[in-house]
């Protein structure tokens, strides 16, 4: 057996280098409630939580702010921390209402106008 170094590496091992992957422009299409889409352009390190950020600067959608997000093989309610490019094909669906995640917050949350 080779002698082992203090870090538990054989001497004769070499550090890998890790490959990087180079992110790529991928179309995010999300079903609206009025039967229209709209397509996002995104990368694919981008997470939900990015396409909620696309989805709040988008002129169609800017004004909607109570929302879920769901895919077709992941189901309801996508959580913030999925990434985009798990999801195949990169096709949501958004539903207003109670569904949504931030749906307890905006019932229970005291509103806070302290304006001078």
């Amino acid at each position: 057996m080779a002698p082992k170094n203090n870090r538990g590496k054989t001497k004769g091992e070499k550090k890998k280098k890790e490959e990087k992957v180079l992110p790529v422009i991928v179309d995010v299409i999300v079903n609206l409630p009025d039967e229209t889409e709209a397509i996002l352009k995104g990368i694919s390190t981008d997470r939900i939580i990015d396409v909620r950020r696309l989805l709040s600067v988008n002129f169609d959608t800017c004004h909607i702010t109570n929302y879920s997000l769901s895919h077709e093989v992941r189901g309801s309610r996508l959580k913030d921390t999925v990434d985009v490019s798990a999801l195949k094909p990169c096709v949501l669906t958004l539903t207003e209402g109670k569904n949504s995640p931030l749906h307890q917050y905006a019932v229970n949350a005291p509103l806070n106008l302290n304006c001078q």
